[in-house]
This record gives structure tokens, C-alpha cells and sequence, in this order.
């Protein structure tokens, strides 16, 4: 029996521009894949995790500080206990804006012990995103008058409810900021001492130009402190990593003083294979320096300021360290810790992307791997990984 063959249709095929047959292609494959994506994202079981998020620096609504972990919630399709996704919106504790200047504060002060408990006994998770808080220039105060705090720092009901998720060996994650005002030197011995770690003091950031006549993004704040410090004078027109401590402010100028542009992580084979991170990634934003006299606490990732030898003798000479730790992590007794030593849970991510199963295969496209501080290539290659592992985890537990 001879196949029916429709010539007509295959002699239109042959007449039509190449160009054209292959966009019709591209088009369907565009709306064929997302689609295979969202329907394998939608029949992956629901895992429930009980967290406790907290950040306290949300001056708008974008609620940026912690809008990487909540997506990755969503894409790792972790649920509430009543089902429901977790929405970065609403559920966490701190800060929330309102228009017209107005604001309201949910977290821990009205607890009683009994309550804070409770609490952590129901957690599997406790994430504290962000401690700097809010300030008066951050949400629409007239900037010239004094920046003043409005809500922030780790404040006592804040550490009754970290020390009993501890002593009930609570899984806890607690990133930059944590330790730096608002925070009472109290507050910070008590949260240095429970979690093993000594804050130095300094924190430090990348720009991608100091030029304070094309960076809009420079604190004024910055070379005010800089000028205070060496005089008038502001020579720095390149990128650069800013490094200060309470009065003190050291600039890394690249090509100066920096060999690499940006602030460098390295993971160690061991680690890079268990998280599955990537080897050396480059990190462009807020980092603080911190040690660990605690033995027990693992240094899964380090920092590296890639300086030459004029960077090194300026690092010298403030008693920095070139190399600290990134990510420390302590396992077990009395309860799992990490240290994130980096704002890494700031970060934009697209939305739509959370419903993509293996939205992660097609990672570079969602970054520009030449642009020194685009920090989402950080988010995919590192911050993704690293949160999903610490969920697996949770999630096979008991």
C-alpha cells in the first residue's frame, strides 16, 4: 500500500524562506519546554518545612533581603504545615512597610517565654536574612537631617528565641549583619559566643566604580569617611572593594591595589562536591569579616581579596585579613549552624522562573557573566546549590 504523500503541503515547505521554518520551530520549542517545565514543577511533591524567617530590612515593598531564599522555597516546592507556599510578602518576621511612611513591626517582643517555646519547637528552619533593619534615608526621610534608626538590630526576645532553637537542635542560618549595629555589643558578645565566632568588625562591599561623579550608587557616607580620614581629596575613578570599620575606611582600587576586580569565594573540592558548588565564584556585594576560634565549626567557603602587593601591604597595615571565612558550618550538638558571611539572600530572581522544574539547566542566560556586579550569576552557581542542599537535608530528616 503506497503512504499518502501530500505534495502540495511538502512543495510549500520547500518554497518557504529558511528563515521562516526555523522560527517556526524556535517558537514551538519556546512554548513547548516551559510548558514540559511548569507540568514536572507541578507533579513534584510538596515537601513541608516549618521556617522561621526574619528580616528586618524591608524598606519597601520588593522585600529584596530575602527574596532568593522564599523563591528557591517555591521552586524546591517547600509548603507550609497547612499546604500552602511560603510568600516572602508575609511570612516572615520583622519589618513590614506601609505607604505614607507609615510601618509595622511583627516579631518576638510581645512573647512570652512559653510562646518562643513553642516556636522552636515547631521549626525545622531558622533563617535570619537581615538584622541591619531600617533607617530614616532608607525609607523616605528627609535627607537632610540626621539618619536615624527606625527598627533593626538582634534585640533579647530576638536571642531567647535563637538560644531555644539551638538548645533544641534547630537547624539555623544567619547571614551578614547579624553581629553590626543596631545590635547592642551585648546582643553581639551573646551571639558570638553561642554560635563560635568573632566578628572583627570590618565590613566591605564592591562597586563597580568609585568615580563619585558616575556611581549614583556610592554612599555619600563613604567618601565623607574617606575625606575625614586622608583629606579633600577623592582619587579613585576605577572599581574597588570599600572595607570600614566603626571610623576607620580602607578602599582596594582595582589595578591599584586589586590583581581581580571583585571579591573571589573559593570552596574547597570536598565541600564544592557535597554542595555542589562552583569551585571560584566572583561575589560583587556586602560582606563582613569573621573568624571562627570554635574548632568544631566547619570553613566550608572562603573569601578571597585578590590583592597585589600594594593591596596586601594597605590590608596589612589595618590588620585585614586577604582570605576569611565565607560560609562556616557547624553540624550537630547542639544544633546545625551555618554563618553566611555575605548578603547572599539579596538577590532578584524572576519570578516566573520559580515554577520551571530544572529552571537551573539554563542558568546562563539569567545573568551576564562579563558585568563585574551582576550578582545573579552568585545566586545561581553558589547561593542555589548551597540552600538546596541545606533543605534536602531537612527534608530527609526524621
Amino acid at each position: 500500500m503506497t503512504p499518502y504523500f501530500d505534495k502540495e503541503r511538502m512543495l510549500r515547505i520547500l518554497r518557504a524562506p529558511l528563515e521562516v521554518v526555523l522560527l517556526r520551530y524556535i517558537i514551538g520549542i519556546m512554548i513547548l519546554v516551559p510548558t514540559i517545565m511548569l507540568f514536572f514543577w507541578l507533579v513534584t511533591p510538596e515537601r513541608p518545612l516549618n521556617i522561621v524567617l526574619i528580616d528586618k530590612s524591608v524598606p519597601d515593598a520588593n522585600r529584596t533581603e530575602h527574596a532568593a531564599f522564599t523563591w528557591l522555597l517555591k521552586q524546591d516546592r517547600i509548603v507550609k504545615s497547612d499546604g500552602t507556599f511560603y510568600d516572602r510578602f508575609t511570612d516572615y518576621y520583622g519589618f513590614y512597610p506601609r505607604s505614607g511612611g507609615d510601618f509595622v513591626v511583627q516579631d518576638f517582643s510581645s512573647f512570652d517565654s512559653v510562646r518562643i517555646d513553642s516556636l522552636a519547637s515547631a521549626a525545622d528552619l531558622v533563617y535570619l536574612a537581615d538584622a541591619y533593619g531600617v533607617y530614616s534615608h532608607n525609607y523616605g526621610g528627609d535627607k537632610t537631617k540626621a539618619n536615624h534608626s527606625l527598627y533593626g538590630g538582634v534585640n533579647a526576645s530576638d536571642l531567647d528565641f535563637i538560644r531555644a532553637s539551638q538548645k533544641q537542635g534547630k537547624t539555623i542560618i544567619a547571614e551578614f549583619s547579624l553581629f553590626g549595629a543596631p545590635t547592642s555589643k551585648a546582643h553581639r558578645d551573646s551571639l558570638q559566643s553561642m554560635f563560635g565566632l568573632k566578628w572583627s568588625g570590618w565590613i566591605g562591599r564592591y562597586f563597580i566604580s568609585l568615580d563619585t561623579t558616575a556611581n549614583d550608587v556610592l554612599p555619600d557616607w563613604v567618601v565623607q569617611l574617606y575625606e575625614q580620614n586622608f583629606g579633600p581629596e577623592w582619587p579613585f575613578t576605577d572599581s574597588g572593594v570599600i572595607l570600614v570599620k566603626g571610623e576607620e575606611i580602607v578602599i582596594l582600587e582595582y589595578g591599584t591595589h586589586l590583581l581581580e576586580e571583585t571579591p573571589l569565594i573559593k570552596t574547597e573540592e570536598e565541600y564544592a562536591a557535597e554542595y555542589q558548588l562552583a569551585p571560584l565564584v566572583r561575589y560583587p556585594f556586602w560582606f563582613d569579616i569573621v573568624t571562627s576560634p570554635y574548632t568544631e565549626n566547619r570553613v566550608v567557603s572562603i573569601f578571597q581579596l585578590p590583592v597585589n602587593a600594594q593591596g596586601d601591604s594597605l590590608l596589612l597595615a589595618h590588620k585585614i585579613p586577604a582570605m576569611f571565612p565565607a560560609v562556616l558550618y557547624h553540624p550537630g550538638s547542639p544544633g546545625t549552624f551555618y554563618y553566611f558571611a555575605g548578603d547572599f539572600s539579596d538577590n532578584q530572581v524572576p519570578e516566573f522562573a520559580a515554577y520551571l522544574k530544572g529552571i537551573s539547566y539554563f542558568h546562563s542566560f539569567f545573568y551576564d557573566k562579563d558585568r563585574m556586579n551582576d550578582r545573579r550569576q552568585f545566586f545561581w552557581r553558589f547561593y542555589r546549590p548551597l540552600i538546596e542542599q541545606v533543605l534536602d537535608d531537612l527534608s530527609a530528616q526524621p
